[in-house]
Protein backbone atom coordinates (compact mmCIF):
# COMPACT_ATOMS: atom_id res chain seq x y z
CA UNK A 1 0.00 0.00 0.00
CA UNK A 2 0.90 3.42 -0.70
CA UNK A 3 0.22 6.31 1.34
CA UNK A 4 2.82 9.36 1.58
CA UNK A 5 3.03 11.38 -1.21
CA UNK A 6 6.81 12.85 -0.62
CA UNK A 7 10.21 11.39 1.32
CA UNK A 8 9.56 9.95 4.82
CA UNK A 9 11.46 11.38 6.77
CA UNK A 10 11.54 9.23 10.35
CA UNK A 11 9.96 5.76 10.89
CA UNK A 12 9.68 4.25 14.50
CA UNK A 13 7.88 1.17 16.04
CA UNK A 14 5.52 1.86 18.91
CA UNK A 15 7.46 0.86 22.11
CA UNK A 16 4.51 -1.36 23.72
CA UNK A 17 3.33 -2.63 20.66
CA UNK A 18 5.21 -4.88 18.28
CA UNK A 19 2.74 -4.56 15.46
CA UNK A 20 2.43 -0.62 15.24
CA UNK A 21 4.65 1.94 13.31
CA UNK A 22 4.58 5.45 13.03
CA UNK A 23 5.96 7.70 10.12
CA UNK A 24 6.43 10.93 9.12
CA UNK A 25 6.99 12.61 6.06
CA UNK A 26 7.89 15.38 3.88
CA UNK A 27 4.08 16.05 2.88
CA UNK A 28 3.72 17.28 6.56
CA UNK A 29 1.50 14.33 8.07
CA UNK A 30 2.30 12.12 10.89
CA UNK A 31 1.25 8.52 10.28
CA UNK A 32 0.50 5.65 12.63
CA UNK A 33 0.30 1.80 10.67
CA UNK A 34 -0.82 -1.16 12.57
CA UNK A 35 0.95 -3.76 10.71
CA UNK A 36 -1.38 -6.64 12.30
CA UNK A 37 -4.55 -5.19 10.22
CA UNK A 38 -5.63 -6.47 6.97
CA UNK A 39 -8.60 -5.72 4.48
CA UNK A 40 -11.77 -7.73 5.41
CA UNK A 41 -13.05 -8.56 1.92
CA UNK A 42 -16.24 -9.75 3.25
CA UNK A 43 -17.11 -6.80 4.72
CA UNK A 44 -16.18 -4.93 1.80
CA UNK A 45 -18.67 -6.97 -0.39
CA UNK A 46 -21.47 -6.25 2.02
CA UNK A 47 -20.67 -2.68 1.66
CA UNK A 48 -20.70 -2.71 -2.07
CA UNK A 49 -23.81 -5.28 -1.66
CA UNK A 50 -25.83 -2.31 0.40
CA UNK A 51 -24.31 0.55 -1.93
CA UNK A 52 -22.25 1.92 0.28
CA UNK A 53 -18.67 3.12 -0.15
CA UNK A 54 -15.67 1.10 0.69
CA UNK A 55 -13.03 3.24 2.18
CA UNK A 56 -10.14 4.21 -0.16
CA UNK A 57 -7.79 4.29 2.31
CA UNK A 58 -5.35 1.36 3.84
CA UNK A 59 -6.92 -0.91 6.91
CA UNK A 60 -3.57 -0.33 8.59
CA UNK A 61 -3.50 3.29 9.01
CA UNK A 62 -4.56 4.18 12.06
CA UNK A 63 -3.75 7.79 12.69
CA UNK A 64 -3.16 10.95 10.58
CA UNK A 65 -1.46 14.13 11.76
CA UNK A 66 -1.44 17.24 9.92
CA UNK A 67 -0.78 20.69 10.38
CA UNK A 68 2.59 20.78 10.94
CA UNK A 69 5.15 21.62 8.04
CA UNK A 70 8.34 20.27 6.96
CA UNK A 71 8.20 17.32 9.76
CA UNK A 72 11.37 16.34 9.82
CA UNK A 73 11.13 13.46 13.13
CA UNK A 74 8.92 12.40 15.25
CA UNK A 75 9.31 9.86 18.48
CA UNK A 76 6.79 7.87 20.88
CA UNK A 77 7.43 8.81 24.81
CA UNK A 78 9.06 6.27 26.66
CA UNK A 79 6.80 6.58 29.22
CA UNK A 80 3.38 7.43 28.53
CA UNK A 81 1.81 5.33 25.80
CA UNK A 82 0.06 6.69 23.08
CA UNK A 83 1.88 10.01 23.26
CA UNK A 84 4.60 11.21 20.31
CA UNK A 85 5.77 14.38 19.82
CA UNK A 86 7.04 15.49 16.33
CA UNK A 87 9.39 18.35 15.28
CA UNK A 88 9.15 20.52 11.74
CA UNK A 89 9.72 23.56 10.48
CA UNK A 90 7.22 25.24 12.42
CA UNK A 91 7.99 24.52 16.12
CA UNK A 92 6.80 20.90 17.65
CA UNK A 93 3.63 19.04 18.56
CA UNK A 94 2.83 16.63 21.58
CA UNK A 95 -0.05 14.07 20.58
CA UNK A 96 -2.31 11.29 22.18
CA UNK A 97 -2.38 8.64 19.53
CA UNK A 98 -3.96 5.82 20.61
CA UNK A 99 -5.58 4.18 23.48
CA UNK A 100 -2.86 2.28 25.81
CA UNK A 101 -3.45 -0.01 28.60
Amino acid sequence: FAWHSAAITSVEWHPEQPSVIAASAADHQVTIWDMSLERDAEAEAEMVSEGLPVPEIPPQLIFIHQGQKDIKEMHWHPQCPGVMASTAANGFNVFKTINSA
